[in-house]
């Protein structure tokens, strides 16, 4: 391991406020803190680097690579987006080293900042104009902190074969959805952000292990987590529930935009073929997220909506309070203390 060498110009609180963070989200609250301290007269952004996967069996299942943006210390500033198609940006992910170079946007002199992987660089950091000296100094150890920490953090948040957040992360992002929702509604907030949870499970997918083995299993999970990353949004949350069973959190929706935005992914799941297998299909379980309920109660109600889904024909949306409406199903009684975390049901 390398060993890091502080310079005066990267304060030691600096450093310390960095490895405090115990998930991603905080992580990158803590950075965006010491970059609007440190760095107040230029804008800065961070990006990470986004399907960058190479699937040696489904060659075509490769979504194309991306950046996605983390953080933005001015977002008022007159700072255009990087694009991977830039050739500072291409430079300075694949030599992992630090780029100076101009937008192609508006042609503005800028410095690029790998966050660096162990081949390439994993993000960006893009600052304004051309980097000094004592910029360097304070950068350069940050990234690595940030980078190493990130790393560790994200191993602990995400599914190790699709990339997605795992079961265990579900809790924690559901968790900081209700602590917002509570500071609204103590601050009177009569419009809070409103939320739908999505349960989602590949329609007979024990069939393609039986038949094809489960390297083939796994393509087909690796291949529909991309296919969730290209038709969501940033802002939407995505998680590998289990097994073939996966949870989308839709940000500001009602129930008439959630089933149209989840009707058009399923739909693209049909018309997909997968190597190989063939075509699949998705059936999708959702509910209005109530934050006046345990989470356990929310995940339930999804998860009873997907299992009428699978119960009545497969490749299809149910949506708890419809069902619920309509009578098909009765009201959640299940009392909180004798809820399992995240209760589950299986069919196949």
């Amino acid at each position: 391991m390398d060993t890091l060498f502080f310079d005066k110009d990267c304060p030691l609180e600096a450093v310390v406020s960095l490895a405090e963070p115990r998930d991603v989200h905080g992580l990158n609250s803590a950075f965006l803190t010491i970059l609007q301290e440190h760095i107040s007269d230029r804008a800065v952004k961070v990006y990470e680097v986004i399907n960058d996967f190479y699937s040696p069996t489904f060659k075509s299942s490769k979504c194309e690579p991306s950046l996605r943006l983390l953080i933005e210390t001015q977002p008022d500033a007159d700072m255009s987006d990087a694009d991977l198609n830039e050739d500072d940006v291409q430079a300075c992910i694949q030599n992992n080293t630090v780029v100076t170079g101009k937008s192609s946007f508006d042609d503005s002199e800028r410095t690029i900042f790998p966050i660096p992987g162990l081949v390439k660089a994993l993000g960006i950091l893009v600052i304004e104009g051309r980097a000094d000296q004592s910029c360097h100094n304070f950068l350069d150890p940050l990234l690595r902190i940030y980078s190493s920490h990130a790393f560790l953090l994200n191993r602990n948040e995400h599914d190790t074969l699709t990339g997605l957040y795992n079961r265990q992360a579900l809790e924690t992002k559901l968790c900081q959805i209700y602590h917002r929702d509570e500071i609204k509604q103590r601050k009177g907030d009569s419009k809070p952000v409103s939320w739908c949870l999505a349960l989602l499970d590949l329609d007979h997918f024990k069939s393609v292990n039986d038949k094809f083995g489960h390297i083939y299993g796994d393509e087909v999970l690796i291949m529909f987590s991309q296919l969730l990353e290209r038709c969501f949004r940033d802002d939407d949350m995505l998680f590998r529930y289990g097994g073939e069973e996966f949870v989308i959190v839709l940000k500001d929706v009602d129930i008439t935009k959630a089933k149209s935005i989840l009707n058009r992914f399923r739909k693209l799941v049909a018309e997909t073929r997968f190597p190989q297998i063939g075509t699949m299909t998705a059936s999708i379980g959702f509910c209005l997220l109530d934050t006046s309920q345990p989470i356990p109660v929310n995940i339930d109600n999804a998860d009873r909506a997907l299992y009428y889904s699978k119960n009545h024909g497969r490749n299809r949306i149910s949506v708890y309070e419809e069902l619920l409406e309509k009578g098909e199903i009765t009201a959640n009684k299940i009392e909180e203390s004798n809820i399992t975390v995240f209760p589950k049901q299986s069919v196949h």
